[in-house]
Protein backbone atom coordinates (compact mmCIF):
# COMPACT_ATOMS: atom_id res chain seq x y z
CA UNK A 1 0.00 0.00 0.00
CA UNK A 2 1.25 3.43 -0.97
CA UNK A 3 0.42 6.88 0.68
CA UNK A 4 0.69 9.69 -1.42
CA UNK A 5 2.05 12.92 0.15
CA UNK A 6 -1.85 14.26 0.32
CA UNK A 7 -2.65 11.25 2.98
CA UNK A 8 0.25 11.68 4.60
CA UNK A 9 -0.77 15.70 5.30
CA UNK A 10 -4.30 14.64 5.90
CA UNK A 11 -3.24 12.07 8.33
CA UNK A 12 -0.55 14.41 9.75
CA UNK A 13 -3.09 16.77 10.46
CA UNK A 14 -5.51 14.85 11.97
CA UNK A 15 -3.00 13.14 14.20
CA UNK A 16 -1.76 17.25 14.98
CA UNK A 17 -6.03 18.07 15.64
CA UNK A 18 -6.60 14.87 17.06
CA UNK A 19 -3.48 15.27 20.11
CA UNK A 20 -4.39 18.79 20.52
CA UNK A 21 -8.39 17.51 21.23
CA UNK A 22 -7.37 14.95 23.05
CA UNK A 23 -4.61 17.02 24.99
CA UNK A 24 -7.10 18.84 26.71
CA UNK A 25 -10.10 16.71 26.69
CA UNK A 26 -7.90 13.75 28.66
CA UNK A 27 -4.24 14.06 28.70
CA UNK A 28 -4.55 17.45 30.50
CA UNK A 29 -7.03 16.17 33.21
CA UNK A 30 -5.31 13.02 33.32
CA UNK A 31 -1.95 14.94 34.42
CA UNK A 32 -3.24 17.12 36.54
CA UNK A 33 -5.20 14.27 38.29
CA UNK A 34 -1.88 12.27 38.82
CA UNK A 35 0.08 15.74 39.87
CA UNK A 36 -2.92 16.72 42.65
CA UNK A 37 -2.85 12.73 43.58
CA UNK A 38 1.06 12.77 43.88
CA UNK A 39 0.93 15.87 45.70
CA UNK A 40 -1.93 14.12 48.24
CA UNK A 41 0.28 11.55 48.68
CA UNK A 42 3.34 13.98 49.61
CA UNK A 43 1.36 15.99 52.31
CA UNK A 44 -0.02 12.61 53.71
CA UNK A 45 3.37 11.28 53.49
CA UNK A 46 4.63 14.80 55.52
CA UNK A 47 1.60 14.81 57.77
CA UNK A 48 2.94 11.08 58.78
CA UNK A 49 5.87 11.82 59.46
CA UNK A 50 5.58 14.43 61.24
CA UNK A 51 3.22 12.60 63.11
CA UNK A 52 5.35 10.05 64.20
CA UNK A 53 8.02 12.49 65.14
CA UNK A 54 5.51 13.91 67.53
CA UNK A 55 4.41 10.47 68.56
CA UNK A 56 7.98 9.46 69.59
CA UNK A 57 8.56 13.28 71.33
CA UNK A 58 5.74 12.94 73.15
CA UNK A 59 6.36 9.00 74.17
CA UNK A 60 9.99 10.61 75.15
CA UNK A 61 7.67 13.24 77.32
CA UNK A 62 5.78 10.19 78.66
CA UNK A 63 9.02 8.62 79.93
CA UNK A 64 11.11 11.31 81.46
CA UNK A 65 7.30 12.01 83.19
CA UNK A 66 7.44 8.63 84.26
CA UNK A 67 10.56 8.48 85.43
CA UNK A 68 10.06 11.28 87.21
CA UNK A 69 7.11 9.83 89.15
CA UNK A 70 8.51 6.85 89.85
CA UNK A 71 11.68 8.80 91.75
CA UNK A 72 9.07 10.80 93.17
CA UNK A 73 7.23 7.66 94.43
CA UNK A 74 10.45 6.09 95.93
CA UNK A 75 11.36 9.20 97.61
CA UNK A 76 7.64 9.37 99.01
CA UNK A 77 8.25 5.43 99.81
CA UNK A 78 11.21 6.37 101.56
CA UNK A 79 10.27 8.65 103.74
CA UNK A 80 6.79 7.07 104.65
CA UNK A 81 9.18 3.73 105.54
CA UNK A 82 11.80 6.51 107.37
CA UNK A 83 8.45 7.77 109.15
CA UNK A 84 7.37 4.61 110.26
CA UNK A 85 10.91 3.38 111.75
CA UNK A 86 10.71 6.90 114.14
CA UNK A 87 7.15 5.95 114.76
CA UNK A 88 8.40 2.65 115.75
CA UNK A 89 11.54 4.15 117.72
CA UNK A 90 9.05 6.27 119.70
CA UNK A 91 6.56 3.80 120.43
CA UNK A 92 8.94 1.28 121.67
CA UNK A 93 10.66 3.77 123.40
CA UNK A 94 7.75 4.74 125.53
CA UNK A 95 6.67 0.90 125.78
CA UNK A 96 10.19 0.58 126.95
CA UNK A 97 9.35 3.74 129.64
CA UNK A 98 6.38 2.61 130.99
CA UNK A 99 7.31 -1.19 131.46
CA UNK A 100 10.39 0.29 133.38
CA UNK A 101 8.06 2.73 135.39
CA UNK A 102 5.74 -0.09 135.94
CA UNK A 103 8.50 -2.48 137.17
CA UNK A 104 9.66 0.57 139.00
CA UNK A 105 6.33 0.95 141.06
CA UNK A 106 5.72 -3.51 140.86
CA UNK A 107 9.07 -3.53 142.68
CA UNK A 108 8.70 -0.55 145.09
CA UNK A 109 5.22 -2.20 146.27
CA UNK A 110 6.66 -5.71 146.81
CA UNK A 111 9.50 -4.21 148.88
CA UNK A 112 6.90 -2.31 150.77
CA UNK A 113 5.06 -5.57 151.44
CA UNK A 114 8.41 -7.74 152.10
CA UNK A 115 9.05 -4.80 155.07
CA UNK A 116 5.51 -4.90 156.04
CA UNK A 117 5.34 -8.53 156.22
CA UNK A 118 9.06 -8.67 158.08
CA UNK A 119 7.34 -6.60 160.32
CA UNK A 120 4.81 -8.50 160.94
CA UNK A 121 6.97 -11.57 161.56
CA UNK A 122 9.49 -9.62 163.61
CA UNK A 123 6.48 -9.35 166.20
CA UNK A 124 4.90 -12.67 165.89
CA UNK A 125 8.25 -14.17 166.13
CA UNK A 126 9.09 -12.46 169.00
CA UNK A 127 5.32 -13.33 170.27
CA UNK A 128 6.02 -16.97 169.45
CA UNK A 129 9.81 -17.04 171.28
CA UNK A 130 7.96 -15.53 173.97
CA UNK A 131 4.73 -18.44 174.16
CA UNK A 132 7.65 -21.06 173.81
CA UNK A 133 9.68 -19.86 176.14
CA UNK A 134 7.00 -19.69 178.91
CA UNK A 135 5.71 -22.80 177.61
CA UNK A 136 9.03 -24.42 178.46
CA UNK A 137 9.78 -22.97 181.93
CA UNK A 138 5.41 -23.89 182.90
CA UNK A 139 7.05 -27.64 182.18
CA UNK A 140 7.48 -29.38 185.08
CA UNK A 141 11.24 -30.26 184.84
Amino acid sequence: MEFTVSQIVYQALLFVVLYFALKNLVFDRFLANIDARHHRTRGALEQATKLREEAARLQSEYEVQLAELRREAAAAGEEIRRHAESEERELLESARQEAARSLTEVRRRIAAEVETTRTALGAETAKLVEDVVRNILKRPS
